[in-house]
């Protein structure tokens, strides 16, 4: 079983190990009924799952969840998450596998969806590739010489929050100008709303009127695909962030691939190519030829195949923890 837990949803999927998707599922997360509630609603859905899969397959073997935040990874524990501000050290893993008997492992949601996208994803023919998860905020999964790659605090890589501006804007991480803060849905949220408070001219307005949508990375797409000059500029500023964080990485790692993927990867009709100008211009020591950028081929299905493709890997090793009743 794969879980992307989310601080809105939860996506839950039976998988089997092939990688097709048997039964899927999604549900709210409840965080606003508190930690407690939330924790036995989780638990109960799973269990809700479990039953259903018993029914129409068999009872699965494994169950794999990948979480938003700091995880300890070997015990199977969220340590703290932006996504759930009151969890801190939550050992869900042995929770979970305490109540339905079923080996449980956990891990960072972005490197959850890392593994999906190399089993069956973009990332099949890669051996050294990064994947970004264009959210909310920017998630980071790195595979090298055809492994995932933690390092030696064990969460994997925060190239979320890598520094482009010295002097811009606070990160939610404390630091100031991370990528975080240049090229997420929260930043075009941001940057948009500002534009609107300044009276720019912009189909946004119009868009926003009767206050149906909430403004959003999703509404600012549709404003960039008809055209309007303002909504595009925000998605041509985020696609040259990226191609500048881009260059950066693949001049440390000599990657041969990047995957974009998450909500506002959608968007990549209007930002791809703002992206790929600043990458080409900025990386002066390797050949962006040699490079393939690519979008998530598995859309919201990644981080369950990935939790499941995941659980299977630490099943298989001896030397990982496994969380048992």
């Amino acid at each position: 079983m794969g879980i992307d837990l989310g601080g809105t949803r939860i996506k839950t999927g039976l998988v089997d190990p092939r990688g097709k998707i048997l039964l899927s599922k999604n549900f709210l997360t409840g965080l606003e009924a508190g930690k407690e509630k939330a924790l036995r609603r989780i638990v109960n859905i799973i269990k809700k799952l479990i039953k259903i899969s018993e029914q129409l397959y068999s009872k699965p073997d494994l169950i794999g969840i990948g979480a938003p935040g700091v995880i300890d990874r070997a015990k199977g524990i969220i340590r703290h998450s932006p996504n759930f501000p009151d969890w801190i050290d939550v050992p869900l893993a042995r929770l979970i596998a305490e109540e339905t008997g079923i080996r449980t492992f956990m891990d960072n949601d972005a490197n959850v969806v890392t593994y999906g996208e190399k089993w069956i994803g973009a990332g099949q023919n890669f051996q050294s590739f990064i994947c970004l998860t264009l959210g909310t905020g920017i998630g980071s999964g790195l595979f090298l010489d055809g492994n995932p790659w933690f390092g030696n605090q064990g969460s994997g890589p925060e190239f979320g929050h890598i520094t482009i501006e010295p002097q811009g804007e606070l990160c939610g991480c404390g630091n100031r100008g991370c990528l975080e803060t240049l090229a997420s849905g929260s930043y075009l949220v941001k940057k948009a709303q500002k534009g609107l408070d300044s009276n720019v001219p912009t189909l946004l307005s119009e868009m926003l009127k009767n206050k149906t949508k909430p403004l959003s990375a999703q509404v600012l797409f549709q404003a960039a695909q008809k055209k309007d000059p303002f909504a595009t500029s925000l998605f041509a500023d985020f696609g040259r962030y990226l191609g500048i964080a881009l260059a950066n990485i693949v001049h440390t790692l000599l990657l041969e691939g990047v995957i974009l993927g998450g909500g506002v990867s959608k968007a990549s009709t209007i930002f791809l190519p703002y992206l790929e100008k600043e990458f080409k211009k900025r990386l002066t020591m390797a050949d962006a030829k040699l490079v393939s950028i690519r979008i998530s081929s598995l859309g919201e299905k990644s981080g369950i195949l990935g939790a499941a493709k995941m659980a299977m890997e630490k099943a298989s090793n001896k030397q990982l923890l496994a969380h048992s009743s």
